[in-house]
């Protein structure tokens, strides 16, 4: 399948690279609003620049569209990717509000396109390890969850880069970090009831806010708390508690430098194993996993109902940290 990235910044680039080994996904074309300053990376990548999403959906060539934008852009993209009959890849968060996946879901469907989504994080082999722990019933019954993905990446920019304002980002990190631990979440939890959330501009100048915290409620009973910082060094910790045992995995650099992770595994016997995962191209992985879904080869791994609930869970999280109280979902929007 051959496919164009549209947005050529860090993480577009780091998709291009990423997919460079894949047997099923050719990248042949980029897209960027600065031509000039892509053009070195273009070159070394074979890539055929075009000005403009639209240009991109007119080229008979291109059978997918790999979107890595700013997320308010995201539905009306992957709504004109999907009209124009193309494939459509869309970096996390798929949409701000879950009634925009609700919509783009539904053109999906109707159109037979299978909408891929940035979690990536679901393929790393210690967080799948964790999942096997719950499967298997070495944890036990689930009864909390917590976690904390934080770095200092975006120090760099400033407040107009569209990673610090309130537009693309409503609740500092959790469009850039939270939204994968989220997704984590309900993939070994499934549905959340309540969400309490906190923001607050510490390090950051306001109105670019660099420290979310949040406490959710699961349907199941189960409680998760998170915290993601934007002005402190690389952190990565994820950790499920059962009434058998307890697991613990850490990471000690972020997805695009390949340093190991550490499984710890705490059991009510007293038995404490450790385990640890080399990196892995799971930009790779989630990717295969798309284009064989696309190509009807294997089911995909993300659900149209986590999609969407993953983004209601945000559009949650925003609302509490704005007005100071705990939300319930199927209540963000007054129902």
């Amino acid at each position: 399948m051959k496919v164009a990235v549209i947005g050529l910044g860090w993480w577009g680039k780091q998709i291009v690279t990423c997919l460079e080994p894949s047997p099923h996904l050719d990248v042949t074309h980029g897209v960027d609003m600065d031509l000039e300053a892509v053009a070195p990376f273009a070159l070394a990548h074979d890539l055929v620049l075009l000005n403009s999403l639209e240009a991109v959906l007119a080229h008979p060539d291109v059978d997918g569209v790999i979107l890595a934008t700013p997320h308010s852009l995201h539905e009306q993209q992957v709504l004109a990717c999907v009209n124009a009959g193309k494939q459509v890849f869309c970096e996390k968060p798929l949409a701000l509000k879950k009634e925009s996946v609700d919509r783009m879901l539904a053109l999906c469907h109707e159109k037979g396109v299978v909408l891929g989504v940035g979690h990536e994080r679901r393929y790393e082999p210690a967080m799948e390890h964790i999942a096997r722990l719950l499967q298997d019933g070495t944890i036990g019954t689930l009864l909390a969850m917590e976690a904390n993905f934080s770095h200092d990446n975006f120090k760099k920019f400033t407040g107009t880069n569209w990673r610090l304002n309130k537009a693309d980002s409503p609740a500092g990190a959790m469009t850039a970090l939270g939204i994968h631990l989220t997704d984590m979440f309900i993939s070994l939890a499934g549905p959340v009831r309540t969400v309490w959330a906190q923001t607050a501009s510490r390090s950051f100048q306001e109105p670019a806010v660099d420290v979310v915290s949040v406490l959710l409620t699961f349907e199941s009973g189960v409680t998760a708390t998170m915290t993601c910082l934007s002005s402190t060094p690389f952190y990565g910790r994820f950790t499920v508690f059962g009434d058998k045992a307890w697991a613990e995995l850490t990471e000690i650099s972020n997805v695009d430098v390949d340093d190991p992770a550490t499984v710890v595994v705490r059991k009510d016997d007293g038995t404490r194993d450790v385990f640890e995962y080399e990196a892995i191209n799971t930009v790779l992985a989630n990717f295969e996993a798309w284009a064989a879904a696309v190509e009807n080869r294997a089911d995909y791994r993300f659900t149209d109902v986590e999609k969407a609930h993953n983004v209601e869970i945000l559009e949650a999280i925003t609302r509490s940290a704005h007005s100071g109280r705990p939300i319930e979902l199927g209540r963000v929007h007054g129902a």
